[in-house]
């Protein structure tokens, strides 16, 4: 086993969907985890299909995990990208939209945060916000494997087909990125970290050092990989339909109050936490 794997640290939770009961009825996605020698540097596989009678149209939302996803997108429909294409989809600063209409499929793989900046000279700063082509970051090997990979019912299969190319990623990866990753675990596993203050001291490093590090491996700062992660937790608690009132929420994931919470909660998700609690549609 490589010595930069950290085999005993916990699995970050996926992109938190937004009302995912309704996605579940359209296009419920599956997911697979990656073999033994990947799971370095793969959190997971995974597979979404549908397929929508005329002129309906599915509006899908999420509020993504901080890391990098490189899929094959067969009628996606995401704007600049080809009907049939191989990309990479960096970290997105907002929440992620995806309308799915008529037939089609993603076959995709989710890294862990800043893995795949680890195994590329494409720094993860350079793709935030963005979704570019595969052959613009990994070898042409690697995009060929997933170009062939186009059976959305066979999660085991795509995921040996796919395996094959990524284990020539494993002598690429820069050893510095161990760090990060396992700064962001901390922060993806504790709701009680809440400051940049209380990152630097359980690991160590210095609050420049993980500014640099963070703009290179994950592509944006410390304090909003911090936010997105309560922001993680409060969508959960939100979608469990407890009693807890917006205030504790806030108190409890680190906002200063409960005006705090809803001015980040409404700037990335798009509407109040009040009324996602209500069940009112994220968009049209």
């Amino acid at each position: 086993m490589p010595a930069w794997t950290n085999p005993s640290a916990p699995p970050p939770p996926p992109g938190v969907v937004l009302h995912p009961r309704a996605q579940d009825r359209v296009a419920p996605p599956r997911s697979i985890a990656p073999g033994h020698e990947l799971a370095p540097l793969v959190e997971r596989h995974w597979l979404l299909s549908w397929d929508l009678p005329a002129q309906q149209r599915f509006p899908g939302s999420l509020v993504p995990q901080l890391s990098h996803n490189l899929t094959h997108e067969v009628g996606s429909g995401r704007p600049g990208i080809p009907y049939d294409a191989v990309v990479v989809t960096g970290v997105p600063t907002r929440r992620f939209d995806a309308d799915l209409a008529g037939r089609g499929y993603v076959l995709g793989t989710k890294f862990h945060p800043g893995a795949l900046a680890a195994v590329s000279d494409v720094p993860a700063r350079a793709l935030t916000d963005r979704t570019v082509l595969a052959d613009e970051v990994l070898p042409r090997a690697v995009v060929d494997a997933y170009a062939a990979a186009d059976d959305p019912g066979d999660p085991e299969a795509f995921r040996h087909t796919v395996e094959q190319a990524l284990v020539s990623l494993l002598d690429r990866v820069d050893p510095a990125w161990v760090e990060v990753h396992e700064a962001v675990l901390r922060i993806a596993a504790d709701p009680w970290l809440t400051t940049v203050a209380r990152l630097v001291a359980e690991t160590g490093s210095g609050e420049r050092t993980l500014q640099r590090q963070f703009a290179r491996y994950v592509g944006v700062a410390p304090k909003r990989v911090i936010t997105r992660y309560r922001l993680h937790d409060a969508v959960a608690a939100l979608d469990a339909s407890t009693d807890e009132s917006l205030a504790d929420l806030a108190a409890r994931l680190g906002f200063f109050d409960q005006a705090h919470l809803a001015r980040e909660f409404t700037r990335f998700v798009g509407i109040a936490p009040s009324a996602y609690r209500a069940g009112r549609p994220i968009r049209d």
